[in-house]
């Protein structure tokens, strides 16, 4: 079964790396409680949040009080708290808009490298939703290290 969150205004660093991590994850700056409560109940989401009156409000809804203030330490606390480890699928999302990447042939997207990347990269994922191309470079190195913690 996939686990799907809903993050409120202040999570949205921890909505990037859980995206990042493969997760189904929907944020933005301007959902209200009310949205983010009948969001989750309609699609069967987890609520992450550090307001402690949304978590009250959401009933039916099952939801986490996140309680660290740091992205890192928010990104530890959720995995270990609802036992994410075994559900992880790597850089499968889009960090911007959510959408699960594609595959996509260098020859199609060559114009929008720069020459280094063109040069020294050969596999390349794509976003259909919003065109972010995305490449196993340095980022990814260390994006890798930095979760392997968790992994």
């Amino acid at each position: 079964m996939e686990i799907k969150f809903i993050l409120d205004v202040h999570l949205g660093r921890l909505a990037k790396y859980l995206r990042l991590c493969g997760f189904d994850t929907l944020f933005s700056t301007f959902y209200d409680d009310r949205e983010i409560t009948d969001i989750a109940r309609r699609e069967g989401r987890v609520i992450l949040t550090r307001d402690r009156l949304l978590i009250r409000g959401a009933r039916e809804v099952k939801g986490y009080l996140v309680k660290s203030q740091n992205h890192d330490e928010q990104l530890r606390e959720v995995f270990g708290a609802l036992e994410l480890r075994d559900h992880v699928r790597l850089f499968s999302r889009c960090i911007t808009c959510n959408t699960l990447l594609e595959d996509v042939r260098k020859e199609e997207i060559a114009d929008r490298l720069l020459a280094d990347t063109r040069r020294y990269f050969s596999v390349f994922r794509r976003c259909p939703g919003c065109g972010r191309i995305y490449w196993e470079g340095s980022h990814y190195e260390n994006m890798k290290k930095s979760l392997a913690s968790l992994l």
